[in-house]
């Protein structure tokens, strides 16, 4: 079974479809969906999602591009955290310097907070980071002995995977993989652990080859894992065993 690590099913066009999109899921021999909250409303819809589908669990946060007034609601998602056995983390959070559609104080203040959620629930932590490894580094190495982090979308380059290797992360790839213009990252997935390992669609964004350009969704998590297996020398049937297991263990399991 496969299981979709990050995806958006609050987005359109995936909630006008939402039972076409699980049932194509499940038919694709995807077992489990986690659907990512990036707002306040984003994060209350993922509850309705979650309480709705069995086999859909969710993920509460404000995005780093749309934290600038968080400070005044972001309590919030430990109301909706604790509404829901379903609610299986914090995220996604982090820090995006790329397009600073935040003030950076906002988004590290955003981040910490999300991370103080996580130890008052014992809950992972999903982080997005773009341009902004020295810092997205700094915040994990203060808190990664008492928290789990999983870094989304991973496409930095392989000091940067080594260095979150180091603090315990765990890393997930999308459709970005497939991409001739990302075949840096083959070498950072050689080096990655299997049992560090998550694949993802971050749908509706990101569809892989052949589908780029088109909405995505989750049943195409099999073809990021087709290409994962591909690149680790095992069978697809191997793979999603690991990453099925590093799911489970990753946001079922206690920090130990």
């Amino acid at each position: 079974m496969i299981i979709d690590s990050h995806c958006h099913l609050d987005y359109e066009p995936l909630l006008n479809n939402i039972d076409k999109v699980i049932l194509n899921a499940k038919n694709n021999n995807i077992s489990k969906l986690l659907t990512i909250g990036t707002s306040i409303e984003s994060s209350k819809k993922v509850l309705e999602i979650v309480n709705k589908f069995e086999n859909v669990y969710g993920a509460i946060g404000i995005h780093p591009n749309s934290c600038s007034n968080s400070k005044f609601y972001i309590d919030e998602l430990l109301l909706i955290k604790k509404s829901s056995k379903k609610i299986i983390a914090f995220g996604e959070t982090g820090l995006d310097f790329f397009y600073n559609k935040s003030k950076k104080e906002d988004q590290i203040y955003s981040f910490e907070k999300h991370i103080d959620f996580s130890l008052n629930e014992r809950s992972p932590v999903i982080v997005h980071t773009r341009d902004a490894d020295d810092a997205t580094l700094d915040i994990i190495k203060k808190n990664s002995a008492k928290v789990n982090f999983l870094i989304h979308c991973f496409t930095g380059s392989i000091e940067f995977a080594k260095n979150l290797l180091d603090l315990n992360c765990t890393l997930s790839f999308s459709g970005i993989i497939t991409f001739k213009k990302a075949e840096y990252l083959n070498e950072v997935i050689k080096l990655i652990p299997n049992d560090k390992i998550l694949v993802e669609t971050d749908s509706p964004y990101l569809s892989p080859v052949p589908y780029r350009g088109k909405p995505n969704e989750p049943a195409n998590v099999k073809i990021v894992l087709q290409h994962v297996a591909k690149i680790k020398n095992t069978s697809l049937e191997e793979m999603a065993k690991i990453t099925s297991t590093n799911f489970s263990n990753l946001f079922f399991n206690e920090k130990k």
